[in-house]
């Protein structure tokens, strides 16, 4: 079945592999200019989550990327050939790049097309991004990077580390400069 976006200025048609859960927004299907997922569903995208201008799915053959509910993206480049999970209530600002592979796949290479084993969750993902999240401008999240529930990545922080939940990091590399005081 095509699916258009009624709004949309870009004349393609959502790729058949991408789910986007009710009352979410995504800016235009340029977003998957360099999609090339053969995944069953190569994007899931939770309910009342915003896509906005600027966000790219550069995704491989195996590629998959789950973002949950209650998200914001704006402008984000996610590029992967493995599996990106971005759990509820996360933002993430301006030019955030969430990458496991050193460079971006050129958009007509023939490259791997195997697929990783089904796993459920978290596990076997390359870059996880936990409840509450907020990533600030321009930060990187590179393969290994497992950022704990409301923690801040602050912006242009290079991340390749687990991040323990309710921390701040910021810098080049990222390195913890404060824990928050979790209010209950």
């Amino acid at each position: 079945m095509t699916r258009f976006l009624e709004h949309d200025w870009f004349p393609e048609p959502l790729p058949d592999n991408v789910t986007i859960g009710q009352r979410s927004w995504l800016y235009s299907t340029f977003a998957f200019r360099h999609y090339r997922s053969r995944r069953p569903v190569g994007l899931r995208v939770g309910s009342d989550t915003g896509l906005y201008n600027g966000t790219f799915f550069d995704l491989g053959p195996a590629g998959q990327v789950s973002i949950g509910d209650y998200c914001t993206l704006v402008g984000a480049i996610i590029c992967t050939n493995r599996r990106i999970v971005i759990a509820d209530y996360v933002f993430i600002a301006h030019e955030v790049v969430l990458a496991d592979t050193f460079a971006a796949v050129p958009p007509h290479r023939q490259g791997d097309a195997s697929e990783p084993e089904e796993a459920a969750g978290e596990a076997g993902a390359s870059i996880v991004v936990g409840d509450n999240v907020w990533i600030g401008a321009r930060a990187v999240l590179l393969g290994g990077a497992r950022i704990g529930e409301g923690a801040v990545v602050g912006a242009a922080a290079v991340v390749d580390f687990e991040v323990p939940p309710y921390t701040v990091v910021a810098g080049n590399p990222a390195r913890i400069v404060r824990e928050i005081r979790r209010q209950d």
